[in-house]
């Protein structure tokens, strides 16, 4: 870019949860240098913060918070572009504050709701009461999806037409290595059978899928990362781990399974393709146009017998396999940041 650009971003969470929307605004940070980043403190108390969060007003409030912050900021020191993750852009809306917005989408409220909550009531505070806001952030906004199933729901859902711009994933820090010592470190034997399931123990992530599979197959050890530590059966789970040290889990690993019921873009998706792991996934947690062939298998439905079908295809013969070619030429850093720069240049009218 021929100038300084300053980026203000409005997010739901702060540098002490790391997920793909935290991954995102390093992205930014790489992409521009100059940027600053606003999150939800959660400073109106642990007993308010869990009554909003019944009536689905924990994450609005808290993007009041955050904006206010970033809007202060502003005054003192304005912003080029100011960008916005999820439902946490809807104050932007209402405060204007005269420079270009993009609202980001990295899953959509009432999507997740639909396709992913079984309760009546969970329906109703996230894609009803967190969905208003949802839609709310997206209007008058320069509006960015980060696959083309969150790009078709904003279109359907909130009636947002908008620009795909995926995430991407360190393609140099996420790369095949030598099973062995990971292995030797975890306590697998080398020639052990081990799938790895990233994310939170839920039903939305599928986790319950996971548990059926694991005692259809007792043959594979599968590693969970995220929840408590504990192992039941072939089902080890290793607590949270930083995700700096997640190139070694993926390199104690033969295949990557994620049956989740929903998905925007799976950063972890991302990184077990950049690390050359074949992967077996639901169709839901599978965000690209294209087939999965050289990947590895997507299976339809929630049945654990596709999914079982489907390990047991991978494994059978892995080699034929080369996920992380698929990966790394489309969704690597450098693509990411280059297209972020050339989209914000555009909406500033700035020139090459």
């Amino acid at each position: 870019m021929n100038a300084d650009v300053r980026v203000g971003v409005l997010t739901p969470y702060g540098p002490q949860v790391v997920g793909g929307v935290e991954v995102f605004n390093e992205g930014l940070r790489r992409a521009f240098g100059d940027v600053e980043i606003f999150a939800n403190t959660g400073n109106h108390g642990p007993q308010s913060r869990a009554d909003l969060r019944r009536v689905g007003l924990d994450q609005p409030v808290g993007a009041v918070h955050a904006a206010r912050a970033l809007l202060r900021r502003h005054r003192e020191e304005p912003f080029n572009v100011i960008l916005s993750n999820g439902v946490s852009g809807w104050p932007l809306t209402i405060a204007r504050p005269g420079v270009p917005l993009v609202q980001v989408y990295h899953n959509t409220m009432a999507g997740f709701a639909r396709r992913a909550l079984s309760l009546r009531g969970d329906r109703f505070t996230t894609g009803r009461v967190m969905g208003l806001f949802d839609r709310l952030a997206g209007i008058g906004k320069h509006v960015v999806g980060v696959s083309q199933p969150v790009l078709r729901e904003v279109e359907s859902l909130y009636g947002f037409r908008g620009r795909l711009i995926p995430n991407a994933v360190d393609t140099e820090a996420f790369k095949p290595a030598n099973p062995g010592p990971e292995r030797a470190h975890l306590g697998i034997p080398r020639e052990a059978k081990v799938g790895l399931f990233v994310g939170r123990p839920n039903r939305t992530k599928g986790y319950d899928i996971l548990l059926r599979v694991a005692e259809a197959l007792p043959d594979v050890e599968f590693l969970v990362v995220g929840g408590r530590q504990g192992t039941t059966g072939n089902v080890q789970s290793l607590g949270p781990i930083a995700h700096g040290d997640m190139p070694r889990v993926y390199a104690a690993s033969d295949f990557f399974f994620l049956p989740s019921r929903y998905e925007g873009l799976s950063l972890s998706l991302l990184e077990a393709l950049s690390c050359d792991l074949p992967v077996v996934v639901s169709e839901a947690a599978w965000p690209f146009d294209e087939e999965p062939l050289t990947c590895g298998a997507v299976v339809p439905g929630d049945g654990e017998r596709g999914f079982v079908d489907a390990i047991r295809y991978v494994l059978g013969d892995p080699q034929k396999f080369s996920p992380r070619a698929f990966v790394v030429r489309r969704y690597n850093l450098d693509v990411f940041q280059e297209t972020w720069r050339n989209f914000v240049e555009a909406l500033l009218g700035m020139g090459s």
